[in-house]
């Protein structure tokens, strides 16, 4: 592999005007620098970003865990995070933990040993001690659309509770009494904060929140499916269900058409994700279109403020979520 030395031997130059050339720090003539330039690409040079890492202290780079890429929901959180970043002059290494505790601490390992800047994640349920170790170290770290329990940080999130409320009340509005949540883990933020919306959204309307009505999948269409076919066994099956990402809502829909129940004729779905694809889904779904570019462009925005200094006052931002009806 060429060095800075191999280029500034071959351009006849020293390595300083290679490092200012290719840096673009300090002007150098046009003579010189197609001299550099032209060095560059006969010894196919790339810069060492390892040996200026140990010089300035600096990878420019921030790693991100999310829960699963192939979730609309976070592809588009993870644009917003990468156009704010590459702006900055940073790249993002990106992990998927599948909501796995295991795998999110595999990758804090990897991330730690490679010296990132930064870090964002979507926090996986149980009790990570090394993440809790991270935060109490005071790292630049941000928690994206989850607010950690228990831990004083930076978080970006939804309104979840308010998020839920709006599609319980959409579906009471067009008379549903029986209405069904398909929720996510109950120990993080997002979820216990949709059961709870879900609660105050019956309650307000004089209508009860019978527990069977309520059940934690773990955000794949393989867990809502199963649960969508309990609730179908029901005595008294909901008229309703509001599934709390996309993932279950697909599962929820492949249930009621495996048990030939019509939607929303029957049962009506709504998801707390929202897609482009469902503007040609059939049946039409309506949902709860969660703030997610936006989410990902502040965090890294906060991530940035944080790195830049690291003894500013936590902050926790909250996103309004908005109701999309597509009945």
């Amino acid at each position: 592999m060429a060095t800075i030395y191999d280029v500034a031997k071959r351009a006849a130059v020293s390595t300083y005007t290679v490092s200012v050339v290719l840096n673009h720090s300090a002007y150098v003539s046009p003579e010189l620098t197609a001299r550099v330039l032209k060095a560059v690409r006969e010894l196919d040079y790339t810069i060492n970003d390892l040996a200026r890492s140990l010089q300035t202290r600096k990878t420019r780079t921030v790693g991100m865990l999310i829960p699963d890429i192939a979730s609309p929901f976070y592809a588009k959180v993870v644009r917003g995070v990468e156009d704010v970043l590459k702006e900055a002059g940073y790249s993002l290494i990106l992990g998927n933990t599948y909501n796995r505790l295991d795998e999110q601490s595999r990758y804090l390992t990897v991330f730690r040993s490679k010296q990132m800047d930064g870090l964002l994640l979507f926090v996986s349920p149980g009790d990570d001690a090394g993440l809790r170790a991270l935060v109490k170290a005071k790292k630049p770290l941000v928690f994206v659309g989850r607010k950690p329990i228990g831990l004083n940080a930076d978080s970006v999130s939804a309104d979840n509770v308010r998020g839920t409320q709006l599609a319980i009340r959409h579906l009471i509005g067009k008379g549903h009494r029986r209405i069904a949540l398909i929720s996510g883990h109950r120990d993080l933020s997002t979820d216990a904060d949709r059961v709870a919306g879900w609660k105050k959204a019956l309650k307000k309307a004089g209508l009860p929140a019978p527990k069977q009505y309520a059940s934690e999948g773990d955000w794949t269409a393989e867990s809502a499916c199963k649960i969508t076919h309990v609730f179908l066994e029901l005595p008294e099956r909901p008229t309703a269900i509001f599934a709390a990402n996309f993932l279950m809502m697909t599962g929820a829909l492949r249930a009621l058409k495996e048990c030939g129940v019509r939607s929303p004729e029957d049962v009506e779905v709504m998801s707390s994700d929202d897609s482009e694809w469902l503007d040609v889904f059939e049946p039409r779904i309506s949902t709860v279109a969660q703030p997610s570019y936006s989410m990902g462009a502040k965090a890294a925005e906060l991530l940035l403020k944080r790195m830049k200094s690291p003894r500013r006052r936590f902050e926790q931002i909250i996103l309004e979520p908005e109701l999309k009806i597509r009945d």
